[in-house]
């Protein structure tokens, strides 16, 4: 590392410790951010009243105990007479040296007792929550915490699609999904449970807090947001070399597709200069790249035809000929300078089912009836943790 980094590096480090401010450090493997981490939660840990008012939550158990021992074996090399040889092992010394000072001020006796430590894992902090708040969390006694809830949210999908033959208010809504899925029950209950996985990233999305209305301008900025941020990862990954051949044999066959007549996603390349973006309005023209470019089953065409806008030179003569033949040619070679770009390919797969830019009317109804019965199917969900003394993740 250059002296320059080094120093920009140790003044990122430095910073990080200041405890009026947050911070949000992002590193190789390696490079000391668990360091990093003991370091701030010892300087926090000397200026509070209680050991239990700061919280370091990680993933795993592992990582929790092997925080917490570290945090342990700092403060207790805090009076070492070896001195540390490493700067950052310095800084640590320092800062131990202060909690030290703080636990024996305040008789915490973080030795003795280092379960005072808060160093632990999201589940746990989460659990430790429901006990101290039984009201609040809904829950009563402690529930038990099942590691694959499959089978509770394919219950609770299944008991919320039985409202179709109720008086249940939403019966009607179950009744609009099933006809959008042509009544297949099963595979809406797969839909629905696997909603139910995943919804503490759409919940608080999905219904406004004073109408049940769904929030349709939330979630079209939402699927906006999606899609240009697909097309531009796809942009960024198509290498230069290929872009203004790209651009020019969309061009050449969305041409030949409309001097025949034909349909097709690629006549969204007709008069192309340029690799389409990564707005909105942009997705048409890479689905057409996608068409041009890709198989049905996703991987590149080895070989264009008519179809895709590429006559056959057999067809034609004299210059026509000489000019489809080196149309063939260039697409070979565009397709091999593509074929090592494996995520690009697989992106620009991608974008035939990205949401499109706006919705139909029949498709808002759709959007809408699934909106009102997903909390509808959290409701069912949480009657089945409460019956059965469970609860997901």
């Amino acid at each position: 590392m250059s002296e320059s980094r080094a120093a920009a590096d140790a003044s990122a480090r430095k910073r990080a410790l200041d405890v009026a401010n947050s911070f949000i450090v992002q590193a190789p493997a390696g490079s000391g951010k668990t360091e990093l981490l003991i370091q701030r939660y010892l300087a926090l840990l000397a200026r509070v009243d209680a050991p239990e008012e700061i919280i370091a939550i990680t993933f795993t158990r592992k990582a929790a105990t092997e925080m917490r021992n570290r945090v342990l074996a700092a403060l207790a090399s805090a009076d070492s007479a070896a001195p540390p040889e490493k700067p950052h092992e310095i800084i640590t010394r320092e800062l131990a040296k202060a909690v030290a000072a703080r636990d024996a001020e305040t008789h915490w006796a973080l030795a003795e007792n280092p379960g005072r430590l808060r160093i632990e894992t999201i589940d746990s902090l989460c659990a430790w929550l429901t006990r101290h708040l039984p009201v609040l969390s809904g829950f009563g006694a402690q529930p038990a915490i099942v590691e694959n809830a499959e089978e509770l949210h394919l219950e609770a999908a299944q008991r919320t699609l039985a409202g179709l033959d109720s008086k249940e208010e939403w019966s009607e809504t179950v009744a609009r999904i099933l006809r959008h899925l042509d009544n297949n029950v099963d595979h809406a209950r797969q839909l629905i449970a696997r909603m139910l996985m995943r919804r503490d990233q759409w919940l608080r999305h999905v219904v406004d807090k004073s109408s049940p209305r769904l929030m349709s301008s939330t979630l079209e900025t939402a699927l906006a947001d999606v899609t240009r941020d697909a097309l531009a990862s796809l942009t960024a990954l198509l290498p230069n070399e290929a872009r203004a051949e790209l651009a020019a044999l969309a061009a050449y066959a969305a041409g030949n597709l409309e001097v025949a007549g034909k349909d097709s996603p690629i006549s969204a390349c007709r008069g192309m200069k340029a690799v389409p973006g990564s707005a909105l309005e942009d997705l048409p023209c890479w689905r057409g790249l996608a068409k041009l470019l890709l198989t049905d089953g996703g991987t590149l065409r080895r070989a264009v035809t008519e179809k895709e806008g590429f006559p056959a030179p057999t067809g034609a003569k004299g210059a026509e000929k000489q000019k489809r033949e080196d149309a063939k040619r260039r697409f070979e070679s565009l397709i091999a300078a593509l074929s090592n770009h494996r995520t690009f390919i697989e992106l620009l797969d991608e974008t035939r089912i990205l949401p499109p830019a706006e919705y139909t009317d029949a498709q808002w109804e759709v959007v809408e009836a699934l909106a009102a019965l997903l909390p509808v199917a959290v409701a069912q969900l949480e009657n089945l943790f409460r019956e059965r003394g469970e609860v997901d993740f």
